[in-house]
């Protein structure tokens, strides 16, 4: 069983620069962006599949759970999924019901997340709560009654991060809390990841198996593959 994991933050934070380094041979993405990916390199994603609606989420969820070649699958993303849920709702229903069945039917989803033999990855956008010190909490966006909710479902949740310096910006994970990030909810095993660390998921996949081996005669990463640097 492998933890699933949701990449959270603004808009042109990393997100989706942090799939460059997985293997398009082995993941699938459901883009419900109908987005180019960017990053050079990013045509040779043959299993980069559009999105329209949720009944072609759906489809292509369970088909990409089931398939004996994904080893990673990546929602692009989470924000857009839900719009497209709503729509779904809102057509089928009114008043409370509309979101009762969004909150169920993204409760479905979540759950599916769990307990499989692929990475299940989630990118998504933050939702933001101001106060008159500026920003007091920060969530995984999403609307009624799973605000503030989505985090518990899953092992691990990252926030994407730019460093500016000398030597120009560095798009990075935050991995768990720490000074500006207590009222998030952030969060990963404990010793399992650097508290900050390259924006690579493939990385991040690497420290996880090192975490979880019970082979005692595997050979631990080296730190270039733990940071994801190709030789």
């Amino acid at each position: 069983m492998k933890p699933n994991i949701f990449i959270v933050g603004p808009s042109g934070s990393g997100k989706s620069t942090s799939l460059w380094n997985l293997d398009p041979a082995t993941t699938i993405i459901l883009n419900t962006e109908q987005k180019a990916l960017p990053f050079r390199g990013g045509q040779k994603f043959k299993l980069n599949v559009p999105i329209a609606n949720m009944n072609e989420f759906h489809v292509a969820f369970n088909k990409a759970i089931d398939s004996k070649i994904a080893e990673v699958i990546v929602i692009e993303s989470f924000t857009s999924m839900i719009e497209h849920q709503y729509i779904k709702s809102k057509a089928a229903y009114t008043n409370y019901d509309i979101w009762s069945d969004y909150a169920d039917e993204i409760s479905r989803i979540l759950n599916l997340s769990k307990g499989t033999d692929k990475y299940i990855v989630f990118l998504g956008i933050d939702g933001v709560i101001e106060g008159a010190n500026g920003v007091e909490e920060r969530f995984i966006y999403v609307q009624g009654k799973l605000k503030k909710q989505v985090e518990k479902e899953f092992v691990i949740v990252l926030y994407t991060d730019m460093i500016t310096s000398e030597k120009g910006s560095e798009y990075q994970f935050v991995t768990n809390k720490q000074k500006g990030y207590e009222h998030t909810g952030i969060k990963s095993p404990m010793d399992m990841l650097p508290l900050r660390m390259p924006n690579d998921i493939t990385a991040v996949i690497k420290h996880i198996e090192a975490y979880y081996s019970d082979d005692e005669d595997d050979k631990e990463p080296t730190v270039e593959e733990l940071n994801g640097i190709n030789n």
